[in-house]
């Protein structure tokens, strides 16, 4: 029992007081607490620049409209003369395209353009607004249509995306939905086709909804054929009016329209209400491959709210999730957006359409628009293996079952559909064995080994000219593994330096798996790329380099500063200047042949001088590291800073990004280590930033400090792995598996360190 006296009343009093002032501070600290976490957890998704890579001058072909990580759903404005990403800046936008492929030299979909409108206007070029005060982010777009005075947006989810218009007060808010249109309407290029071969367009009012199927052909992997595409829009408020329309024709209270093959006309739907200024009029749409079962699944399972802030709230999580496995600290503002954005753009596609593959039933992961895993191979799918495994996992997933549906995987997969033409090798086996290698958990080993072995044994076949009934072989290529490469004929001499590398990448497997025949086999065809060597070719006072050569053996001494450009040249996409540097797998063997460090370095170097070599495209990617295997890092250092500063800034990057290819590439060089992708180590170079740490996939964590790192200091003077004085400018990943330290010390000259 407590007495209360005069004595101690006034302590008491003091006491409860004090009690309620701790209270206060107790719930304003985790008041407090709350909102600092909540700032911490958006600081990064901040950073992301939808408009790098679509601002620029250099076409890399980004979207500028937002998307979830891997998600099969791409809302995002096109505009007139929108170029393969659909939309230029300046330019009048058409309306809203809900599918589209990042960052590509060729492109896909465009499909079921919505346009939000005052007044109905269907025609092709007619309902075209000016627009302004746009807002860019990876998960929200929105933009004033300034012809209309309507306010736009949209967010999306995984498979579904949400739109939101305000509008002025009128009488004719209408939204207008195109049942035809391809990327093809605005790219100002007609080298390729895309058509849509049929379109059914249903409206249920009673439901609120408008539905389309598409039939469409053409586009990037064109010649693998057809394929449906299903799509809902699904409205908040009741329509006051809807119709269809073909060509400038409209037919109000009519509720159905299709074109058949050929047609060459445009099909569309429209709805009309009444709006009060300021009121909203929303609409879900979704996407599925499989039917409009899947659509309104989607629809109904992911778009549970009508308030667009939820939405872009979950999307905002979404990417913060992914951006902080890797937290990088730098002063540079312009550094972290051009950082995280090329993040956001390593995890745009391949896009995870599990539960919507039309091709058949499966309880396996279904990952589609590989757009071309020749682009990704490198630095994509390495990026993966260390942050994101389980991406890597049910790719491979999908690669086994794809294989026993289709008995082939190839390296273009589009919606749905395998390309028969491959622009390098068989690319699919680099990253498999990579995977493999570097212990990625989760798939049979086993069965991927016998899609390994299936492409070693029945593949390497060459470049494919496409029949649907009958593969033409061009020039009878199917002879690498007769004479060891291909005769000449188109990318016979790319090819067959990639297919020695699957070679070897799928006999580290063998061996490893202890399959000592296969081992030796597909080792003895690894080496063969030394058939294409010409040591009479001539260039700069360099001698000896890669050339095509014919059946019979004659070599073509081709000039190797000739350029070939994509599908027109025993090299693809590159000069003999190039492809002689590939081999990452007898990287001092090429030395020697090139007249031992010194002089391999030197020609490099002299290479890198004169622009011999374009380091912004694929083939390229390993060239700048090979220096180390010459002894000098300090080289790689070099050229890797002086491409970072050059040709990435806040506008973009050089050339087409290629769903992250070139972003995956700037991502490692930042970080300080690059890998030999296919194998299972990483060169070392001075990295951008002073501290790094990465979360990998197991939940440890590595970390790169620099504490000299800056704009002149770029060359390494010692480094330690995991607290190890480390000499050489090479390690192996078991080293990071599972965490670790890399500690730089740099400098702005170059040493000794790594020779």
């Amino acid at each position: 029992m407590v007495v209360i006296t005069s004595k101690n009343k006034f302590s008491i009093c003091k006491w409860f007081t004090h009690i309620h002032q701790m209270k206060k501070t107790i719930i304003t600290s985790v008041i407090l607490i709350a909102t600092l976490s909540c700032f911490a957890q958006t600081k990064l998704v901040q950073y992301i620049d939808t408009k790098i890579g679509v601002i620029d001058t250099r076409t890399s072909n980004c979207i500028i409209g937002p998307q979830l990580p891997y998600g099969s759903i791409n809302p995002s404005p096109q505009t007139t003369d929108g170029g393969m990403g659909a939309y230029k800046p300046n330019q009048p936008v058409i309306g809203f395209g809900q599918m589209h492929v990042s960052g590509t030299g060729s492109s896909k979909y465009g499909h079921f353009l919505v346009s939000p409108q005052v007044g109905l206007a269907v025609g092709k070029g007619l309902h075209n607004s000016p627009a302004s005060n746009e807002i860019t982010t990876a998960y929200y777009y929105q933009a004033n249509l300034d012809r209309y005075g309507i306010v736009a947006g949209v967010a999306p989810t995984h498979n579904a995306a949400l739109y939101e218009f305000t509008y002025p007060t009128t009488d004719s808010a209408c939204v207008v939905i195109d049942g035809t249109q391809t990327i093809k309407d605005v790219v100002s290029s007609t080298w390729f086709n895309y058509t849509v071969i049929q379109s059914e367009i249903e409206l249920l009012p009673n439901k609120k909804q408008i539905r389309i199927a598409l039939n469409c052909r053409g586009g990037w992997g064109a010649g693998a054929g057809p394929n449906k595409i299903y799509f809902i829009a699904e409205f908040e408020k009741p329509f006051a009016e809807c119709g269809v329309w073909k060509d400038a024709e409209v037919k109000t209270g009519r509720y159905t329209m299709s074109i058949d093959e050929n047609s060459g006309q445009r099909v569309g739907s429209f709805c009309r209400f009444s709006t009060t200024n300021g009121e909203k009029i929303r609409m879900k749409v979704a996407v599925s491959f499989t039917g409009f079962d899947t659509a309104e699944k989607f629809i109904r399972n992911e778009m549970t709210t009508w308030n667009i802030e939820d939405v872009k709230k979950a999307g905002m999580a979404a990417w913060e999730k992914k951006l902080s496995t890797i937290k990088i600290e730098t002063p540079s503002e312009e550094q972290k957006k051009i950082f995280y954005t090329a993040m956001y753009h390593t995890m745009v596609q391949p896009r995870n359409r599990t539960g919507d593959n039309p091709n058949w039933k499966s309880d396996q992961p279904y990952w589609d628009d590989n757009f071309a895993i020749w682009d990704t191979w490198r630095s994509v799918y390495p990026l993966y293996m260390l942050i994101d495994p389980t991406v890597v996992c049910d790719n491979i997933k999908c690669f086994i079952d794809r294989f026993k549906h289709n008995g082939r995987v190839r390296d273009t997969f589009v919606a749905g559909l395998d390309k028969n033409e491959e622009q390098g090798g068989n690319d699919v086996d680099n990253v498999i064995a990579e995977a493999i290698l570097k212990d990625v958990q989760g798939f049979d080993i086993n069965e991927a080994y016998a899609l390994l072995k299936n492409n070693a044994d029945k593949e390497r076949l060459g470049l494919i000219a496409y029949n649907i009934n009958n593969p033409i072989f061009i020039a009878n290529t199917s002879r690498y593994k007769e004479l060891g490469w291909i005769p000449e004929s188109i990318n016979s001499s790319s090819m067959s330096m990639e297919y020695s590398y699957n070679d070897y990448c799928v006999a580290l497997i063998a061996k490893k798996l202890g399959k000592t025949a296969d081992y030796e086999k597909y080792l003895s065809r690894s080496k063969k790329w030394t058939n294409l060597w010409n040591t009479n070719i001539e260039s700069d006072g360099y001698k000896g380099f890669i050339d095509g050569r014919r059946a019979d053996g004659t070599f073509l001494d081709q000039d190797a500063k000739k350029y070939g450009k994509s599908w027109t040249n025993v090299f693809y996409e590159a000069s003999s200047w190039t492809y002689s540097y590939f081999v990452p797998h007898e990287a001092e063997k090429l030395v020697s042949l090139m007249g031992g460090n010194e002089k391999y370095a030197e020609r490099l170097a002299h290479a890198m001088d004169n622009k011999l070599i374009n380091i912004g495209n694929e083939p390229a990617f390993w060239i700048l590291r090979s220096f180390s295997h010459a002894g000098r890092p300090d080289l790689t250092s070099k050229w890797v800073h002086w491409m970072m500063k050059n040709n990435y800034d806040i506008t973009g990057y050089t050339g087409n990004d290629d769903t992250g290819g070139m972003s995956s590439w700037y991502i490692f060089s930042a970080l300080g280590f690059f890998p030999n992708a296919g194998q299972d180590y990483y060169y070392l170079s001075a990295p951008l930033y002073k501290k790094t740490v990465m979360t990998l996939g197991n939940g440890k964590t590595l970390t790169i400090t620099a504490p000299d790192a800056s704009e002149k200091n770029i060359y390494v003077q010692s480094c330690k792995i995991n607290g190890k004085v480390w000499k050489t400018s090479m390690f192996n990943h078991k080293l990071i598996a599972n965490g670790g330290t890399i500690e730089f010390v740099l400098s702005d000259q170059p040493g000794n360190w790594g020779k």
